[in-house]
């Protein structure tokens, strides 16, 4: 269970942690973590056994504490950068440790009246009750600890990343509408890598606007598991004012010729966050042909455009055009917006319209 849970299932929290509180000094090796973790939760069961030397009724009580810290060790709660240890169960713990001290008591006092055992082989009475024991004890573990699906499908994208496996990292958590804004700042630097970022990013959920795709300095986008080298390698330099708004960045650096090719689906893709589909028009044709072969999202970002500015438009493939008149008899259909957003995203989520039309929260 400790092999399991350590390494396939916390392994990356317990790697987001290390790196907070150690400031990134150290690094947390999921092989090394689990073997250290497993080797000392052991150890400290096999103490308390010499310490209880409890009846085998009840022989599995010896592991209450390895998994009471076990529990613990992942018991976090994460508020922007911050990493700290739930207040909870700091107060709890203390409180379930003297109630085991009690248990223990009781059973040590009552075990000259039990009546001796018949048998302790497989599937007897013992080997029941211990096995309902361990159970409601991996129950507490996964009580205590942290068990949020968006931070965990975040840190695993996070991973993937680090280690350039672009593929695995964009189908992690696909399809999930939960979502943060540091989830998509990762699934952006995984597209922007494989090319589709101006095809598929509206594909996944998004949450903020342009701020969303690079970390900010409040850290309500940021990279838990390291630095933020590898955006800024991907886009070819680091920001010499991290306060500046990362538009402006990208228009100045543009301009000058001092990033990387990728940087221009940046740009754009930062103006279609913002709903600013006026200089997104402007920027397009410096970047691309205007023509039916333009990236997924940015030929339905000109289609709208030129719906909403009255452009006629004489370059998007009929089939398109076609497509946004179907969204658009959708969204007249109903008049109550939170029917509108349900009816709009069953039929086109996955298109940058949806992401235009859809209520603000």
């Amino acid at each position: 269970f400790v092999v399991s849970y350590v390494y396939s299932f916390q392994g990356d929290l317990l790697a987001m942690t290390q790196n907070v509180w150690a400031e990134g000094q150290t690094h947390y090796h999921r092989g090394v973590g689990v073997a250290v973790i497993t080797l000392t939760l052991s150890l400290l069961a096999f103490v308390v056994s010499l310490l209880t030397r409890l009846p085998k009724r009840a022989f599995a009580l010896i592991f209450f504490p390895s998994f009471l810290f076990l529990g613990l060790l992942t018991a976090v709660n994460v508020s922007g950068g911050n990493v700290s240890t739930s207040f909870p169960w700091l107060v709890a713990c203390p409180m379930l440790l003297v109630a085991y001290a009690i248990v223990l008591r009781l059973v040590r006092h009552y075990q000259p009246f039990m009546s001796p055992l018949r048998s302790t082989a497989f599937l007897s009475q013992p080997w029941w009750t211990n096995i309902l024991l361990l159970v409601c004890m991996m129950i507490m573990v996964f009580a205590m600890g942290n068990t949020d699906r968006t931070l965990h499908t975040r840190l695993k994208v996070e991973r993937l990343c680090r280690e350039k496996q672009w593929d695995k990292a964009l189908k992690t958590g696909f399809p999930q509408y939960d979502n943060d804004s540091s989830l998509t700042m990762l699934r952006a630097l995984a597209l922007a890598n494989t090319g589709n970022m101006g095809g598929k990013l509206f594909n996944y959920e998004i949450t903020g606007g342009a701020q969303s795709l690079a970390p900010r300095c409040d850290k309500s986008v940021i990279f838990l598991l390291g630095n933020d080298r590898l955006l800024w390698k991907t886009i070819g330099l680091v920001p010499r004012d991290a306060s500046k708004p990362f538009v402006t960045f990208l228009q100045t650096e543009l301009r000058r010729g001092t990033l990387n090719p990728v940087a221009k689906d940046y740009l754009l893709c930062s103006y279609l966050l913002d709903r600013d589909l006026q200089s997104f028009v402007k920027a397009l044709p410096q970047y691309y042909a205007v023509n039916d072969s333009l990236p997924t999202h940015y030929a339905e970002a000109y289609v709208l455009y030129c719906d909403r500015y009255k452009v006629k438009d004489t370059v998007m493939s009929r089939s398109m055009v076609a497509d946004y008149a179907d969204f658009l008899c959708i969204m007249r259909e109903q008049r109550s917006p939170v029917l509108r957003d349900a009816a709009i995203r069953n039929a086109y989520f996955g298109t940058y319209w949806y992401y235009y039309y859809k209520r603000r929260k």
